[in-house]
């Protein structure tokens, strides 16, 4: 396929890779790009704040399962000051068992590249980084720490997997796609948009094509169906046949 999963606008499956190095002297974390073009600076901070704005965060931590409930409070309550929480224990990591994997969505009080400036991130070529100070962030188990954010004018409407009908609109009938069903790939927006301004597209999965298309939510209208489309686990059996083999798509 031509996309590959990446945050809401990227989505779980960025956030399944491998854990970044650990933050400390010498280890440097692994840069992500940060999906947003817009800087935080004194004179943005007095602009009018996008209505939908979230930072999420993912943490690969060195635990237990067993504290699966304790570090779940813990990371509430500590990021609590900052807005509103929610964190996904996901439990040990799929790739590193004895890492175990929480993933955060914080809606901050203020800009979402403040509130990452409040937390130690700083921006590096469009790149949210944490300094390799040996500073622990959140807790001295947090092994490594992936960080990103997003602002628009609304959250999404859908999510990577959807399927979805196509509305009659110029660009539909420019691809030929108008009332087919697709499966919607990843959301974005435009990011040197202000912020407030924002609306969202996506790329679509149309069936019989290897690449994704491109269309605005307006487009787009739902079915009320919904399939994996990323990061499916594949198993291969005694007698070497792929288990889950829609994994393998656009491999």
């Amino acid at each position: 396929m031509a996309d590959e999963p990446g945050d809401p606008r990227q989505g779980r499956a960025e956030r399944e890779r491998d854990p970044p190095h650990s933050q400390r002297p010498g280890r440097p974390g692994l840069r992500k790009p940060a999906r947003s073009a817009h800087l935080f600076t004194k004179e943005s901070s007095t602009m009018t704040l996008a209505p939908y704005r979230l930072v999420w965060l993912a943490l690969w931590v060195e635990a237990s399962p067993a504290e699966n409930a304790a570090f779940t409070e813990h990371f509430r309550a500590a990021l609590a000051p900052h807005g509103e929480v929610v964190v996904h224990a996901r439990g040990p990591f799929h790739r590193t068992p004895e890492l175990l994997h929480f993933e955060i969505d914080l809606t901050p009080r203020e800009s979402a590249s403040a509130c990452l400036q409040a937390l130690g991130f700083d921006r590096v070529a469009h790149v949210w980084e944490r300094p390799a100070d040996g500073r622990a962030f959140l807790h001295p188990a947090v092994h490594g720490a992936l960080a990103g954010e997003t602002e628009a004018a609304t959250a999404p409407r859908f999510e990577t997997g959807d399927v979805v009908r196509v509305r009659n609109s110029s660009d539909a009938r420019e691809l030929g796609l108008v009332d087919a069903e697709v499966i919607v790939g990843l959301p974005d927006y435009d990011a040197d948009t202000k912020p407030q301004q924002r609306t969202w597209r996506y790329s679509v999965h149309v069936e019989g094509q290897d690449e994704t298309e491109d269309l605005a939510e307006g487009d787009l209208e739902p079915t009320g169906r919904h399939v994996q489309l990323y990061g499916e686990r594949i198993s291969i059996t005694r007698d070497g046949v792929v288990d889950g083999a829609e994994a393998l798509r656009g491999l």
